[in-house]
């Protein structure tokens, strides 16, 4: 989502397109699937690719949907097996996704969502409306808890995706707020910050004599501030940052929910695993005296 220039010229065609980050789209369609399985099948308006059934005189198969969701050039490159015409798509169906897929995959948002006016700077729409039709879902008695917890895994996986870009923007942004010296102590995983062991980097320091006891606490203080207002070094910065940071937290609120939605309506399932952040809890990317950011955020 960085090439918006590109974006805008594209959009100024009849269809509005968005560009798509490739390791996070084939699960974005499988999302996107699911929650359009559960409108047919509990019998709801049907918010998600209406035209598709149009296109195809029925409910779409899988592959049928993927197909009138891409652009023309990620079409031309997808080769769907038989198993691919399936209303039970799974991860093997990623791999057709994804091969030979062109550089910038694009779909179509005015298909997927007809009743919004989302484009790439406010793709986050496009989870919340997706995230409204699956609650209509699940509040009807016969929703299907097969398939809205294949909604929230597909969910878990385009967070997982595209998580490491919104870290690297926040690896940024702490360095440009704390400056070279501090940053050098900061501890990371592959996608997240590690404050207990960052704070205890600092203490190692102060008691080996290479930084002052007056230093290293303003260094620590201004690592602590960070991580609870890093949000506005990045809504600060540029638009596509935002929309980064933004479809994350959109992700993040869609699993929550759609996994408390589906331990509520079946409680004696446990229903499934969410890898977002509570409202009880603290952001995923905030600071925390006593954890560390999951690997798998």
């Amino acid at each position: 989502m960085k090439v918006f220039n590109l974006l805008l010229l594209w959009c100024l065609g009849l269809v509005t397109h968005v560009l798509a980050n490739n390791e996070a789209a084939p699960y974005e369609l499988l999302h996107y699937y699911y929650v359009y399985k559960l409108e047919w099948d509990t019998g709801i308006d049907k918010t998600i690719a209406p035209g598709c059934a149009t296109e195809y005189g029925h409910m779409c198969y899988f592959d049928e949907f993927a197909k009138y969701l891409m652009d023309d050039n990620w079409r031309d490159a997808y080769r769907p097996s038989a198993a691919d015409h399936t209303k039970t798509p799974g991860m093997a169906a990623v791999s057709k996704l994804s091969s030979n897929i062109p550089r910038s995959a694009r779909y179509k948002l005015n298909l997927l969502l007809p009743h919004i006016n989302a484009d790439a700077k406010s793709f986050p729409l496009v989870f919340e409306a997706v995230l409204h039709a699956a609650n209509n879902a699940i509040a009807q008695d016969n929703v299907n808890k097969d398939d809205l917890e294949q909604a929230v895994e597909m969910a878990q996986e385009i967070k997982e995706a595209r998580t490491p870009a919104v870290f690297e923007i926040q690896e940024a942004a702490l360095k440009a707020r704390v400056g070279e010296e501090a940053f050098e102590f900061v501890q990371v995983t592959a996608s997240g910050f590690k404050w207990p062991e960052t704070l205890a980097a600092i203490d190692s320091a102060i008691e080996d004599g290479d930084l002052t006891a007056e230093k290293g606490a303003t260094m620590k203080e201004s690592i602590r501030l960070f991580s609870l207002t890093y949000e506005h070094d990045i809504l600060a910065g540029e638009v596509s940052d935002h929309n980064h940071l933004n479809i994350v937290k959109s992700l993040a609120t869609s699993i929550t929910s759609l996994t408390r939605g589906i331990e509520e309506r079946f409680p004696e399932s446990g229903g499934v695993s969410s890898s977002g952040p509570s409202s009880e809890c603290e952001s995923e990317f905030s600071y925390s005296s006593t954890s560390s950011s999951s690997d798998s955020d």
